[in-house]
């Protein structure tokens, strides 16, 4: 899981360097959403301690705004009307600037859409917040196929940490 990680977040193993797409606060973002997505409390605190060292916001506040994120994006669109539907685009639109406030960072919220859409095979949240990523990326003369992809290896990483990290305890438990 380290040599996965430092790949993912570093864009190295350490002998070879690949060319990186999205910054490392975006992807520690994304990170510490996909934890709260996946209630991974290790996951959690490891990408809350570098969400905080990156970006100097109180952990309290870091936390608290990535949770209405994730609780925004938990929306099971296909129980809900088209009207509402369309709704929730809008509150969803208003609410994805609000926090991008005082950031210039205005992709990072609808990368994280991506994301949770990716990594629940949404089709409404990968259609909504994959096209608004795909003209920021574009915008700002970034590899839109290249930074989604890379944002694919680090929900698959994610869900895969997510995982061994829940386990863990138990499995050492089991085999002491």
């Amino acid at each position: 899981m380290n040599l996965m990680h430092m790949v993912i977040f570093s864009g190295t193993d350490g002998e070879e360097h690949w060319q990186t797409f999205l910054s490392l606060k975006q992807k520690e973002f994304i990170a510490l959403a996909l934890s709260q997505y996946y209630q991974c409390e290790y996951c959690i605190q490891h990408h809350l301690k570098e969400v905080h060292r990156l970006v100097k916001t109180e952990k309290k506040t870091l936390s608290k705004n990535i949770n209405a994120i994730v609780l925004f994006l938990r929306i099971d669109t296909h129980s809900i009307s088209k009207t509402e539907r369309e709704s929730w685009t809008t509150a969803w639109q208003k609410f994805a600037g609000k926090v991008s406030t005082g950031s210039s960072d205005q992709t990072t919220p609808y990368l994280i859409g991506l994301a949770i859409g990716i990594a629940r095979n949404d089709e409404f949240l990968i259609e909504l917040c994959g096209t608004e990523v795909i003209k920021m990326l574009t915008a700002q003369d970034v590899n839109p196929r290249s930074a989604i992809g890379e944002l694919e290896s680090l929900v698959i990483f994610m869900k895969a940490a997510a995982s061994k990290n829940r386990v863990a305890y138990k499995l050492e438990q089991l085999l002491r």
